[in-house]
Formats: structure tokens, sequence, C-alpha cells
């Protein structure tokens, strides 16, 4: 049986409608799948929502990794050097050694290799490139929202997207709004996002200055 441990947030045991198996089992909002330096005996599939990886650090800060989205797998390690965290309201389900394959890397190795990649992209870039790169990996992740035809549910914090792409939040949601005001998204709330032109997110995504791509 999974083992889930929480903080002040309470951790959901009853199963999810849209489960079928018995070892399913739902993880509120911000409640914790497991700590940093904690045994995790087992791999877990996540079968809704988004969990992220997060390193603290011993003053206090910490810095995301990586993100988990349906589908994946969280390897099984003997010592994780990072905290799960639901982002949303999570479905997990616990796979065995042989379902989740042998030769998959463990739960540490895929955050750090998840962050090899993060910085490989964006390491030398502008706020802006490294925030159209963020965008477009996320793309396909994201959830449709029930209540507009053309916009998707945008499940990740304003502050956990500055904290994984190294900025403060007030550059977070000034290139965000800059990128509104060009026409490359549009925000109709808070929590949705809508892709107008893929094409020039590309391209600043490719590029270390916003001018360049504007060119």
């Amino acid at each position: 049986m999974l083992q889930i441990a929480t903080a002040s947030h309470s951790l959901l045991e009853e199963r999810s409608p849209s489960a079928r198996d018995i070892r399913h089992r739902v993880l509120a909002r911000n409640a914790v799948l497991f700590w940093q330096d904690e045994r995790q005996p087992q791999a877990i599939e996540i079968v809704e929502g988004t969990v992220r990886a997060a390193r603290l650090w011993s003053d206090g800060s910490r810095q995301i990794l990586a993100f988990f989205w349906p589908g994946d797998i969280i390897q099984a390690a003997a010592l994780q050097r990072y905290t799960a965290e639901a982002v949303t309201r999570c479905v997990l389900r616990p796979r065995s050694h042989e379902e989740a394959g042998a030769l998959e890397p463990s739960g540490t190795d895929q955050a750090l290799q998840a962050s090899i990649c993060l910085l490989a992209a964006t390491g030398k870039k502008s706020a802006t490139s490294r925030m159209a790169w963020f965008l477009l990996q996320i793309y396909e992740h994201l959830p449709q929202d029930p209540r507009r035809a053309e916009a998707l549910r945008f499940t990740i914090p304003r502050n956990d997207v500055a904290d994984y792409l190294g900025m403060s939040m007030e550059t977070a949601c000034r290139t965000l709004a800059a990128f509104r005001a060009r026409g490359l998204i549009d925000l109709p709330t808070r929590k949705t996002i809508c892709y107008r032109d893929m094409a020039q997110l590309a391209r600043v995504a490719q590029s270390p200055k916003w001018e360049d791509a504007e060119a």
C-alpha cells in the first residue's frame, strides 16, 4: 500500500470517482507525497494532477527541480534527494518494479536529469526566453478548461514558475504580461491560458534576447 506523508494538509483516503483501481489514492493540493532524504520503497504513477520535486535548503529556501505529470512514474529510491508535493489534487497509483520497469532511473536520477535539461535549455538565456521555453514545455500537459473552449488550465502557480526558472515572481508575472500584450498568449483568468502564437513563442525561446526574437 502506498505510504503518503502529510504536513499541515490532509490526505484524502477515499477513492477518486475516476479511479477504478482500488489502489488509487487521492492526494490533496499542497500535500506531501514523500519528504527529502526519505526512503521511497515503491514506484508511484501519477494518474491525474501535477507533482513538483523541490529541493529544500537549510536556509529555508527551495529549488524546484522538475514537474511530474499524468502518465509519469516516480521511481523508487533508497533515499530521495527532494520533497515531492502535489501542485494540484492528484490521483496516484503504486507500481511494482516489474510494471515500472527495472531499467528506469531512480526518482532522484529523474529529477537530476530534468534539472540538467532545464539548465541546458535556459542557462544562458533571458527571462523572456526561459518563460517561452517553459510555456512550450508544459503545453501538452495542461488540461482543457471546461468553461472556455480555447483555454487550458494553468495549473502551475506563478511562484512555482518563478522558482523553477530562477527568477522573481514579479519578473515571471511581468514576462507573462508582456507575452499577452504582444499577442503570444492570452490569460483569461489567473488560472487559465490560451496559446495564440506558438511559432513566435518558439522563436523567443531560442533567442537570448526579446529584441532578437522580434527582429
